[in-house]
């Protein structure tokens, strides 16, 4: 019903529009200002208006009311999952805005949209359906204000969406509407491949685009090398060539000081949607445009990376497709035989050439100091005019320092109904056991629960010691049992094991019973390994 609902005040609104030039605020204001929530829907509704090839569905509604937009295009009018199945064409997703000062994908996002459903790019439909959420954190773009020290536009929105989170940290605990929302388009749409558009403002380099993809070191090595050797160098040669933009892998100097010791990206873990996506067996790719370029070079740059993403997927896709099917079979006979990487270290991925400049240190003045953020220390390295090339080594590659040898599947006790929910959100499969029986189990021994110092997307996250001991236990009917024979195997110890650093009990959902009531004693970890799968009968849940 609330579905229907939002799908008639889709069709009123469009109705009130008036006819007129489409055209982004951005380029109306010749980029110096950049789109509210009202300007993103009109401009929607009148693309959609003008052509047959766009749909407009309700993603979801934020915390704060607004409706988040999910925009289809496809030659075959596809408004439903099942649609994209019938169709046999694979969906890629382009969502924009998730951090809402950082605009930039947003309106590249609104002009590719118009310019696809207009005729503009003919042959970009031909194999694929396209799905673009042009403003995912509708709440946090509206809190208008001087929020981003970049080149423009002057007013922009802010980080975190209407409950104060996030939304980048969100994807396993899964707290926001919007992401929620998300993990249901991944779940039912299946894209082949994600792209999330952001922009940072670390180190000075001349190239304005940034990327990255899945690095974290449990995710499928063979979809991380396709992207590096396949993908990027093809996407970057037209960026280059076609529309005149240089790009480079994301990534910050090592030593600012010292720039010549490396280029390294630090986003590995799992709770980045890059690397999420990864461990669902899918292509994933960080877009990071750089902040220092002027706003219209940021836009225009951002467009230019999208349709060189897009061209090459238009040819590339049935391989693509292929590879992510293969993992997936691959994963569910294989993943419970490997280890699981609970802390790694980054080493060199390959060499690569940062454009960058010459800098001068300058040490802070006293009265200074507080100008500064204190991980900057007692100096800055200061910009010059003179360009300098850097050939230095990218430190993008995950080594482990520790694992542990997976299990078949988990035991989750039948009094964890937060955690339960958790786990049927991702799409990950659970069964119910209907009898009682015994086992013999790991079982996580806790001998301490440090909790963080600082508060964290609204969590003190715990950090849990201790370790696995085999004993029988009784395994109650009404307990779920989790098998890591299934495609989605591999997110599944990131939230189930004690030590992860994403894990369901590190942000706090076994609180309850990881530390006894009326003492500070250890409790019982509430999640059981085993090596065999049980005999008991069980249902999915």
């Amino acid at each position: 019903m609330k579905r229907i609902v939002l799908l008639l005040s889709v069709f009123l609104f469009s109705c009130l529009l008036p006819a007129g030039d489409i055209i982004t605020v951005a380029e109306s204001s010749n980029y110096t200002r950049t789109s509210l929530y009202d300007d993103v829907m009109n401009f929607l509704y009148l693309v959609q208006k003008e052509s047959d090839l766009v749909k407009i569905l309700p993603l979801t509604t934020s915390s704060e009311g607004r409706l988040v937009p999910l925009v289809v295009l496809s030659r075959e009018k596809v408004s439903r999952p099942v649609d994209l199945r019938m169709v046999g064409k694979p969906a890629v997703l382009i969502m924009a805005n998730i951090h809402a000062g950082e605009v930039e994908g947003k309106e590249a996002s609104l002009m590719l949209i118009r310019d696809i459903a207009l005729g503009k790019l003919p042959g970009i439909l031909d194999t694929q359906v396209l799905l673009f959420i042009p403003i995912f954190n509708a709440d946090g773009n509206e809190k208008l204000g001087h929020n981003r020290r970049d080149l423009g536009p002057e007013l922009a929105g802010v980080r975190y969406n209407g409950q104060n989170l996030d939304l980048n940290r969100d994807y396993l605990k899964l707290e926001s509407p919007e992401v929620q929302a998300l993990v249901d388009v991944f779940n039912s749409w299946d894209p082949l491949l994600v792209v999330d558009m952001h922009t940072t403002n670390g180190s000075y380099h001349q190239e304005p685009v940034t990327y990255s993809t899945l690095l974290n070191p449990n995710s499928d090595k063979g979809l991380g090398d396709y992207m590096w050797q396949k993908l990027f160098p093809s996407v970057a040669r037209t960026l280059n060539i076609a529309y005149g933009y240089d790009s480079v892998p994301y990534g910050n100097f090592v030593d600012r000081e010292f720039p010549e010791k490396g280029w390294e990206n630090d986003s590995l873990d799992a709770r980045f949607g890059s690397n999420y996506v990864g461990l669902r067996n899918r292509f994933s790719i960080l877009s990071e445009n750089y902040a220092y370029a002027d706003f219209k070079t940021r836009v225009l740059s951002a467009r230019a990376f999208i349709l060189s993403i897009l061209g090459f997927t238009a040819k590339n896709n049935k391989t693509m497709s292929a590879l992510v099917r293969q993992v997936d079979l691959k994963t569910s006979r294989n993943f419970a035989k490997a280890e699981f990487v609970l802390e790694f270290r980054t080493e060199k991925l390959f060499e690569l050439t940062i454009k960058s400049y010459e800098f001068v240190k300058e040490i802070i003045k006293p009265e200074d100091r507080s100008k500064y953020p204190p991980w900057v220390g007692d100096f800055i390295m200061k910009k010059t005019d003179k360009p300098k090339n850097y050939r230095i080594p990218y430190f993008a590659l995950a080594l482990s320092l520790r694992s542990v040898k997976l299990p078949v599947g988990y035991i989750l006790t039948a009094s964890q109904p937060d955690a339960l929910l958790n786990l049927k959100r991702h799409g990950i499969r659970v069964e119910r056991i209907l009898e009682s029986f015994k086992a013999e189990a790991e079982v996580f021994k806790i001998s301490a629960v440090e909790l963080g110092k600082n508060i964290f997307q609204g969590h003190v996250l715990n950090t849990i010691k201790g370790q696995y001991e085999k004993e029988v236990v009784d395994i109650p009917a009404g307990s779920f049992y989790i098998s890591l024979e299934q495609p989605l195997a591999r997110l599944i110890p990131v939230l189930l094991e004690p030590e992860s650093s994403d894990s369901l009990a590190a942000w706090g959902f076994f609180n309850r019973v990881i530390v006894q009531q009326w003492s500070n004693r250890p409790g019982p970890y509430p999640v059981y390994r085993l090596a065999e799968k049980p005999l008991s009968a069980m249902v999915s849940e």
